[in-house]
């Protein structure tokens, strides 16, 4: 049997989830290339198979320390993005052997963000949502060796709690990816209707962090056609992200990287991303990076390598097949949302 404390403190256990019935986290056997392998930090992508360890919350609060208390010499940075803009594509690119380690959506940071929405309070510790964010972020801070920096980019369901993060990790540095409203609907209709039954999954998720959105009757949401779904979550996205970078960027801890910089100038991108993120990767590597084939596969396509050219074929025979109709449910975002820029220019540009 592994002891509690080798699951807390060794890097070959991830803490994978926490489970708000039976309030245990469940640890995961894995190794670095493993975490390196994957688009993200998901059983299915690791090994469906694989048994996990459960450890009750109890045990570990101990451990937790007190709420207020900043437990981190080397803090993360992290990758904050909205759905569809390269993230995956930039986590996997600064991940450089010696110099840092990314950490690709990781579940128990879910979790943290869910437990805020839920306004989860413990039954067995005296442990709340306020709690969560700051264990996740403990149980993660071990993947990263004395000499490396550790990046994490959550899945973009974890925006709700950016200031929470943030506050606990204190000046360390982060980005706020995004895409347009044409990338996000076009990214979504080619991935047919898996693509679309994520996006409503995300959106009933998502709606919770707005109040206006949050008492949402499922007879309305029925009403709502894919599309209509699929430009909401990407403006209620927007507003979440430039909400973070108007609190944070004017403090120079946070800047905005709108996605299609990075595939169209990965070079330069990759560059200012390193700086700001006060990385350390040589140029050297950078520029091996942009020039290799190994971080480019797709990250929605396992085994399938990026194609700028293959994408801009396949957006092309979309909007040739829908035609008018995408004009149709730009104008009735924009009638219904007139201050909403379809290709917005987020606060605190990085490039």
């Amino acid at each position: 049997m592994t002891a509690v404390n080798d699951l807390i403190s060794s890097p070959d256990f991830l803490a994978y989830k926490f489970d708000f019935n039976t309030e245990k986290v469940s640890f995961l056997k894995i190794d670095r290339d493993e975490i390196r392998r994957v688009s993200a930090l998901k059983l299915e992508y690791i090994d469906p198979n694989r048994q996990m360890i459960e450890v009750p919350l109890a045990d570990l609060t101990g451990w937790l320390g007190t709420r207020n208390q900043v437990p981190f010499v080397n803090p993360p940075r992290f990758i904050f993005h909205t759905a569809f803009c390269a993230s995956t594509f930039l986590a996997r690119c600064l991940d450089v052997d010696g110099v840092s380690i990314s950490l690709r959506e990781p579940q128990i940071l879910l979790d943290a963000a869910n437990a805020k929405r839920l306004q989860w309070r413990s039954k067995s510790t005296g442990l709340d949502y306020r709690d969560l964010p700051r264990l996740a972020l403990l149980l993660l801070q071990k993947h990263a060796g004395p000499s490396e920096k550790l990046i994490i980019k959550p899945i973009n369901s974890v925006n709700n709690i950016i200031p929470e993060l943030l506050q606990l990790t204190g000046q360390t540095k982060s980005l706020v990816l995004y895409t347009d409203a044409r990338n996000f609907l076009l990214s979504t209709l080619r991935k047919g209707e898996s693509g679309k039954h994520v996006i409503r999954a995300m959106f009933d998720l998502i709606r919770c962090d707005f109040p206006h959105l949050s008492n949402l009757t499922i007879s309305a949401t029925i009403h709502m056609t894919d599309w209509n779904i699929i430009l909401t979550l990407w403006r209620l996205q927007i507003e979440q992200a430039e909400a973070a970078l108007r609190k944070f960027a004017p403090a120079q801890v946070m800047a905005s990287l709108y996605g299609e910089e990075l595939i169209h100038n990965p070079l330069q991108v990759l560059t200012a991303a390193n700086r700001f993120l006060e990385l350390g990767v040589s140029t050297e590597r950078i520029a091996g990076i942009v020039q290799s084939d190994e971080r480019h596969e797709d990250a929605k396509t396992s085994g399938q390598r990026f194609s700028v050219e293959r994408r801009a074929g396949t957006y092309q025979k979309l909007e040739q097949f829908y035609g008018a109709e995408l004009d149709q449910v730009f104008n009735w975002m924009l009638n219904n949302n007139p201050s909403v820029q379809l290709e917005p220019k987020l606060t605190g540009s990085l490039v």
